[in-house]
């Protein structure tokens, strides 16, 4: 019995590392810009497209087009930052024109995605192999998705508490017009971030995609568990949306066990109805 439990605690860890990892691009963008991205998912799907493209075009053994993938889902970044979101993010009522436009552009990504692909999902083979421990299997991939995504988290801690890069985003972050007084590019890190976080979210979807398969509509699916996980862990705390994230896919699993897929959903989604009524901050941001 215990077998069980732990096998799926363990997937749900492997799920929660890709939700933190989509939800921390969402806070970045957040603490950054102070504007809400709902293309984040497309930035997702797109990790996952441009794995499947990549190795069905070339065959290249899957790391090499994991990192063709990320590149990919920060192209499509750039392109957002530059064509919606920059030029616009300081001008009044910068916020609601954001919402708005990067709403359409996942309508437009998802859409175009959809009507080319089509609605079958795809499967690309990951790193193979499993790890028996006891009467628990473990693949490989799962694996992957957990380490790649506590490098990630390392890494960018480092970047953002001992780098220059990581101490102007902070800057920014805290105040933007300061920031430009003492000599701060502040469009260059705003669009530096939205970049780092598009890429991040691509990729969790090219770490994902072996797993949940591909489908044109993966994206919309974990931009609702990470908005969920970013209003819980705290709009802009980065450490409470790698809580909330990692949280959030051991109660999944937990849950699973006991409830139907859909009805656990629907706790979950109260639970952040829940959040946002007694603690709209979110349960792991400091107290007002």
């Amino acid at each position: 019995m215990w077998e069980i439990w732990v096998q799926q605690l363990f997937n749900g860890l492997s799920a929660g590392m890709a939700y933190a990892l989509v939800a921390l691009g969402l806070t970045l963008i957040f603490g950054v810009l102070h504007v809400i991205n709902f293309a984040h998912g497309e930035f997702y799907l797109m990790g996952g497209l441009g794995l499947v493209l990549i190795v069905q075009a070339t065959g290249i053994p899957y790391p090499v087009a994991v990192l063709g993938a990320v590149i990919v889902a920060a192209a499509v970044s750039w392109i957002v930052d530059r064509v919606v979101v920059r030029d616009v993010v300081d001008r009044p009522g910068g916020f609601s024109t954001v919402l708005l436009a990067t709403y359409a552009v996942s309508l437009l990504v998802s859409q175009a995605v959809f009507f080319t692909w089509g609605s079958a999902p795809q499967r690309v083979d990951g790193i193979p192999g499993i790890l028996e421990v006891g009467g628990v299997t473990i693949t490989y991939q799962r694996l992957v998705v957990v380490f790649a995504g506590m490098a990630v988290l390392v890494v960018l801690d480092l970047v953002l508490r001992r780098s220059a890069l990581g101490r102007e985003t902070r800057a920014v972050a805290q105040d933007a017009f300061a920031a430009r007084v003492v000599g701060i590019d502040v469009r260059r890190v705003r669009t530096v971030t939205f970049v780092i976080s598009g890429a991040i979210a691509g990729l969790a979807g090219a770490l994902l995609t072996p797993i949940s398969l591909f489908s044109p509509h993966m994206g919309e699916a974990v931009l609702i568990k990470a908005f969920v996980v970013v209003v819980i862990g705290g709009m802009g705390n980065v450490g409470g949306a790698v809580v909330a994230g990692v949280s959030l896919g051991l109660l999944e699993a937990i849950l699973g066990r006991f409830i139907a897929p859909g009805f656990a959903l629907a706790l979950i989604y109260s639970l952040l109805v829940a959040v946002l009524l007694v603690r709209p901050n979110g349960l792991l941001s400091p107290s007002r």
